[in-house]
C-alpha cells in the first residue's frame, strides 16, 4: 500500500513537470523512474545482491543518473570532480563548506540534500572500513564501476578499529568509576580509596576469553567448525590488543615529550632563580657596607654637608627607588655606650669599656699605641652591631633541587681530612680547615672556588663558629681564640689565595690547652678545652668573664708542660674531656668525656640539670627551644625533652658519631661512613644520603641549614647536598 501511494504520488508530480522547464521535468522523470525500478526489484524474486548491488544492474545507472541530476547543475559530479582536483592539498570538502549557501542556490534544494551532500564520503575515505565486514566472495565496486580485489597484505590499523579498540578501555573506566562512587557512599574517604586499589588489582588479574567463550569447552570441543570461530574470535581480540598497546605507547611517547620540554622550561627559570639570587647577594653585601658605614659617620660624629654632585645623585636615586619608609633611625648603632664617658679612674673594679680605650687613645694620639689597644680597637670596629641586624633576603634555591642530590663538589679542598667547616647560608660562604693546616679557607659556595685563606694560628684548627653576619670565630691546637672579619679577608684577597692576617680582628688566649669546642651568641663566646675549663668571653670588650673548672667530670687534667705532641686530641683521635658545648643567652649546655649532658646558668656559673645516659664521650650536641639532641662515641643518638628533662627518642647506628646539626625537619649525623645519615622527624623514618663508597672517603664533619647540607671528608674533599 505505501509504495503503490508513492508510485501514484511521482507519477503525478511528473505530470506537474511536464509543465516546467526542460532540465527539471528530466530530474522528477528520473526520479520516477527510480521508484518504479525499487519497487520492481523489492518485489522480484531474485536475490538482491545479484539485482542492485549487480555490476550490470539498470538499478545502479539508472539510481545514478538520478542522484547526479538532483539537485541542479550536476550538484554531486561537480563535486567529485572538485575533490580529484583537490588531492594532495588536503582540501577535501573545505570549499563546499565554505560556500556551501552557494553551492545549493535553487528552488528545490533543501536541508536534506544539502546534508546528503556534505556527509558523502568517497572511495578513498571508504577504504578505511574493516575488511571483515565484506563478504570473501565480493568484490568491491568503485564509483567509475570497475571492480577491485581486496588487498590481501597487511595494513596499518584504521581510525574504525582503534575507535573499536578503545571501547574496552572505556568501559572498564567507566565500571572502575561506578564501583568507586557506590563504594564512596558507603565508607569513608580512606576506604574508598584503598577500593580504588583493590578494583585496579582485580582488573590486572582477571581476564576472560571473549565472545563469552569458555576455555573448558575450547579443550573439550570436537568441532572443527566452532574452533576455527573461537580461532578467528581469540584472533581479532589479539589485533584489538595490540592497538590498544599501540594506542598507549603513543601516548606514553607524547608524554615523554611534554615532560622533555617541562624539564627544559624548568632548568631555564632554575637558571633564572639562581642569577636573581645572585643579585640578591650582590646587592646585600653592598647595603651592608653601606650600614657599616653609617654607623661609623654617626658613632664618630664624622658627618659632613653633602656635596652638589651628592646631592643630584641622591635626588635621581630617590626619584628612581621606591619609598620603603626606612629612617636613620635604622641605621642607630649597636654599640649603647656613650662617648662622653672620659673618667678612666671613676670604677678601678670595672675594666676599661673598647670606648674607654679609644677616648684614651684620641687623648694621646703622641703617645706610642700599645698592642693591647690596637686589638680592642679593631674589636671594636669590626662592627660587631652586624650580629645585630637581619638579612634582608635569603636563598631558597636549595628547595627546588630533588631531595638527596648533590650540588657542588669541591675535591681535595685541604690535603689531608677536614676537620670542622661552617657557613654562612647556603650559597653563600664557607670557612673550612684540615686536620694538618694552619690556614682557614674561604669558599665562595655559589661560584664553587676558593675566594680566602686566613693565617694566624700557630698550630692546626679543631673547631669554628660562623654566623650568617660575616663573623667567625675559631680555636685551635695552640690555646688560643681569633675572631675573624670574612668581608675584609675577601676584598683584600688579590686572587692568588695568599695567606691574609689582617682579617683576624681579635685574639682569645687564656687557654692554656687545645681548644675543642666554641660557640657564641649575641654578645657572648663561650669555649671549652683540653684543660678542664669552660671560658666564658664578652665580645665587646675582648675580656674572659666567667671560668668554669670541669675537672670533676672529665678526670685528672693533663700536664700540658710534659705532654708530647702525638697525645694531642687531632692526631690520637682520643675523646676530648669537652666534646661539644652550645650557649643561647644565659644558657650553656655542654657534654663532657664521661657521657653527661650538663645544663648551666652562666649568670650563676652552676650546674641546673644533669642528662645521663650515653656510656661515652659525647661528641656533638644542639638544642632548640624544645629539644636537645647529643651524639656519642658509644654510637647512639639521644633526644631529650628540655621541657621535663626525660628522654624522647633514641637510635644507634654502626660507628661512633662524630657530628651532627638539626633544625625542625631533620637531623644530619655524620659517623666515619662514606654516607651522611639523616633522619626525619616529622615522620620518624632514616635515610642516608651520598654513595656506599669507601674510595670516596669517610664523612667526617658536617653542617645543615635550611635544607642546604655541606660535609667534609677524609679525603680532603667537601660536597653540599640538598635534603
Amino acid at each position: 500500500m505505501i509504495l503503490g501511494c508513492g508510485l501514484q504520488r511521482a507519477k503525478k508530480r511528473v505530470e506537474v513537470s511536464r509543465t516546467m522547464g526542460s532540465n527539471t521535468g528530466d530530474q522528477f522523470a528520473n526520479l520516477g523512474r527510480a521508484l518504479s525500478t525499487t519497487a520492481s526489484v523489492l518485489f522480484s524474486a531474485q536475490p538482491m545482491e545479484e539485482t542492485i548491488l549487480s555490476y550490470s544492474s539498470p538499478y545502479k545507472k539508472l539510481l545514478h543518473e538520478t542522484i547526479t541530476n538532483t539537485g541542479g547543475g550536476s550538484s554531486l559530479v561537480k563535486m567529485h570532480r572538485d575533490l580529484n582536483l583537490s588531492k594532495g592539498k588536503n582540501k577535501g570538502f573545505q570549499d563546499i563548506y565554505a560556500n556551501s549557501k552557494e553551492f545549493f542556490k535553487n528552488s528545490y534544494s533543501d536541508s536534506k540534500t544539502t546534508f546528503k551532500v556534505l556527509s558523502y564520503l568517497s572511495d578513498d575515505l571508504l577504504e578505511d572500513v574493516p575488511r571483515d565486514t565484506i563478504p570473501k566472495d565480493k568484490n568491491l565496486i568503485t564509483e567509475s564501476g570497475e571492480k577491485r580485489a581486496r588487498k590481501s597484505k597487511k595494513q596499518d590499523s584504521t581510525l574504525f578499529q582503534g575507535f573499536e579498540a578503545s571501547l574496552p578501555v572505556i568501559n572498564e573506566t567507566i565500571e572502575i568509576q561506578q564501583k568507586v562512587t557506590m563504594n564512596s557512599d558507603m565508607k569513608p574517604i580512606t576506604d574508598s580509596e584503598s577500593s580504588v586499589s583493590n578494583i585496579e588489582e582485580e582488573q590486572r588479574q582477571e581476564f576472560s576469553l571473549p565472545n563469552h567463550l569458555k576455555a573448558e569447552k575450547l579443550n573439550n570441543s570436537y568441532s572443527s567448525t566452532y574452533l576455527k570461530e573461537a580461532a578467528k574470535s581469540i584472533t581479532d581480540n589479539l589485533d584489538l590488543l595490540e592497538i590498544q598497546k599501540n594506542l598507549a605507547a603513543s601516548e606514553i611517547r607524547e608524554l615523554d615529550i611534554k615532560l622533555e620540554k617541562l624539564k627544559l622550561m624548568r632548568e631555564l627559570v632554575f637558571k633564572r632563580v639562581a642569577k636573581i639570587e645572585q643579585h640578591e647577594l650582590f646587592l646585600e653585601k653592598h647595603l651592608n657596607n653601606v650600614k657599616d658605614r653609617v654607623d661609623m659617620i654617626i658613632e664618630y660624629n664624622m658627618d659632613k654637608e653633602i656635596s652638589s654632585s651628592d646631592d643630584e645623585l641622591l635626588s635621581r636615586v630617590s626619584e628612581s627607588s621606591p619609598r620603603t619608609g626606612e629612617t636613620n633611625e635604622d641605621y642607630e648603632t649597636a654599640a649603647t655606650t656613650p662617648l662622653e664617658l672620659k673618667d678612666d679612674d671613676a670604677s678601678p673594679l670595672l675594666s676599661k669599656s673598647i670606648y674607654q680605650q679609644l677616648q684614651a687613645h684620641e687623648r694621646k694620639a703622641d703617645a706610642p699605641e700599645t698592642k693591647k689597644a690596637g686589638s680592642s680597637k679593631k674589636l671594636k670596629d669590626a662592627g660587631m652591631p652586624n650580629r645585630h641586624r637581619h638579612r634582608k633576603t635569603y636563598p631558597t634555591l636549595q628547595q627546588f633541587y630533588e631531595t638527596g642530590s648533590k650540588i657542588a663538589s669541591f675535591p681535595k679542598a685541604h690535603e689531608e681530612e677536614v676537620i670542622c667547616l661552617d657557613f654562612d647560608m647556603p650559597f653563600g660562604t664557607m670557612c673550612s680547615a684540615g686536620s694538618l693546616d694552619h690556614l682557614v679557607r674561604v669558599w665562595d659556595l655559589s661560584k664553587k672556588k676558593q675566594i680566602a685563606a686566613m693565617s694566624g694560628h700557630l698550630a692546626s684548627i679543631s673547631c669554628m663558629q660562623m654566623d650568617q653576619y660575616s663573623t667567625l670565630v675559631t680555636g685551635g691546637r695552640d690555646a688560643v681564640l681569633k675572631l675573624w672579619d670574612i668581608d675584609k679577608a675577601i676584598s683584600e684577597d688579590n686572587g692568588d689565595h695568599s695567606e691574609d692576617t689582617d682579617a683576624c680582628v681579635y685574639t682569645f688566649d687564656s687557654h692554656v690547652d687545645e681548644i675543642t669546642a666554641v660557640s657564641f651568641d649575641g654578645d657572648n663566646l663561650v669555649s671549652g678545652s683540653q684543660d678542664r675549663t669552660v671560658r666564658q668571653w664578652d665580645l665587646n670588650k675582648g675580656k674572659c668573664t666567667q671560668t668554669i673548672d670541669i675537672s670533676f667530670a672529665t678526670g685528672p687534667m693533663r700536664s700540658q708542660r710534659n705532654a708530647p705532641l702525638h697525645n694531642s686530641v687531632l692526631l690520637t683521635k682520643e675523646p676530648p674531656a669537652i666534646g661539644a658545648l652550645q650557649c643561647f643567652d644565659a644558657a650553656l649546655a655542654t657534654g663532657t668525656k664521661d657521657g653527661v649532658v650538663r645544663l648551666w646558668d652562666l649568670r650563676s656559673g652552676k650546674v641546673v640539670r644533669v642528662l645521663e645516659g650515653h656510656t661515652d664521650a659525647i661528641t656533638s650536641l644542639q638544642f632548640d627551644s624544645i629539644n636537645l639532641v647529643t651524639g656519642s662515641m658509644d654510637r647512639s643518638i639521644r633526644i631529650w625533652d628540655l621541657r621535663t628533662g626525660t628522654l624522647s627518642d633514641v637510635f644507634a647506628y654502626e660507628k661512633p658519631i662524630t657530628s651532627l646539626h638539626f633544625d625542625l625537619d631533620k637531623i644530619v649525623i655524620s659517623n666515619n661512613e662514606p654516607t651522611i645519615k639523616i633522619y626525619d622527624r616529622e615522620n620518624g623514618n632514616h635515610w642516608f644520603c651520598g654513595e656506599e663508597n669507601s674510595e670516596l672517603g669517610d664523612v667526617e664533619f658536617v653542617r645543615y641549614k635550611h635544607g642546604y647540607l655541606v660535609e667534609g671528608r677524609s679525603t680532603g674533599d667537601i660536597n653540599t647536598w640538598a635534603i
